[in-house]
């Protein structure tokens, strides 16, 4: 359900649906259950795929070439002001630190070593290459 809300642009349905895990904490979760109750389990995988659409459909990185050697990245912050996140890649560590206003969004994004990309967001899009560098479109 996370993946059509991210191809059809519905970052109101995806946080709607994440309620469930934002309230884990509150609850005394300290891991993220198979299911709701009646729950299996406390601590199960199946539970913890919006950990991978943070990145994946929030901060918007994925793959976009064989063995992860080109990203692109197209976050989907919906009501959110600021995003951020840093996750493993086969080359190092791949870092974004966004700031959103009305349609724009400024902020840093970092790839590893020999890793380029694209950044798109509301229409537009920037060539990312290796290492830091600045993000404004």
């Amino acid at each position: 359900l996370f993946e059509t809300y991210r191809l059809l642009n519905q970052p109101a349905a995806l946080f709607e649906r994440m309620g469930l895990w934002f309230e884990l904490a509150a609850q005394g979760f300290k891991t993220t259950p198979e299911q709701p109750e009646p729950s299996r389990s406390d601590c199960h995988g199946w539970g913890a795929h919006p950990l991978y659409h943070y990145f994946a459909t929030l901060l918007g990185i994925r793959p976009a070439g064989l063995g992860f050697d080109e990203v692109e990245i197209r976050p989907m912050p919906g009501a959110l002001t600021h995003l951020s996140g840093e996750m493993v890649h086969p080359r190092g560590r791949l870092a974004a630190d966004l700031h959103f206003a009305d349609e724009t969004v400024r902020g840093t994004v970092a790839l590893p070593p020999g890793v380029q990309g694209t950044f798109r967001y509301a229409g537009k899009s920037l060539t990312l290459q290796p290492g830091a560098q600045s993000v404004a479109l």
